[in-house]
């Protein structure tokens, strides 16, 4: 079963709030767990940020009815606040439509910064810049060269703060061959919903 990405997001994130002297990765590193020069200059900021606590405490309100309806979802969502990275929800219509969406607030610290530093340490071998999603920068990313039926995508709803999506598609299903692009529409609509406090 594949592990949670948020989770190792969220580890990824927290590296540019750390001090120097501490490592950036769990295997031996010379390099110090701060921003590296090159990482800082090719991270996009935040220009409006997102007040996101309602969110916080509803996660699942971050897709509407009529977004999931979009969607072919009917399934109740699973919220849960006790997720160590932060307030999470999971759409599991995988039985419904093939298809299940996580998404989570990385509020246990959390910054682009961090993600582009886990990519430069080599973490993940598909690593795409997204400049806008819904006026929001953000990355996606998976373990594999050449996703399929899975990606994952950060989105920084502040310069402090992650949105964490996760998409699993059926892996019969055409759309599989190009999992990003699901992502991508779905974490724009979540993100639209949290800018417009729907």
């Amino acid at each position: 079963m594949r592990v949670k990405v948020a989770v190792v997001v969220a580890s990824a994130a927290l590296l540019s709030g750390c001090s120097e002297n501490v490592a950036g990765n769990a295997t031996p590193s010379t390099s110090a767990a701060t921003d590296s020069p090159s990482a800082s200059s090719d991270v996009p900021k935040v220009a409006t940020p997102i007040d996101t606590a309602r969110y916080e405490k509803e996660p699942c309100a971050a897709l509407t009815a009529d977004q999931l309806s979009m969607l072919g979802i009917t399934t109740q969502p699973k919220p849960d606040l006790a997720t160590t990275p932060g307030p999470g929800c999971e759409w599991n219509a995988f039985d419904e439509v093939g298809l299940t969406v996580d998404g989570t607030l990385l509020t246990a610290g959390s910054s682009l910064a961090g993600v582009y530093q886990k990519h430069e340490a080599g973490a993940w071998k598909f690593f795409q810049p997204v400049p806008d999603v819904s006026g929001y920068p953000g990355v996606l990313f998976d373990d594999k060269a050449q996703p399929h039926n899975f990606c994952g995508m950060s989105v920084a709803v502040r310069d402090d703060l992650i949105y964490s999506m996760q998409v699993t598609i059926d892996p019969e299903k055409k759309e599989a061959n190009d999992p990003c692009s699901l992502t991508r529409k779905i974490a724009e609509m979540a993100v639209s919903t949290m800018k417009a406090g729907a």
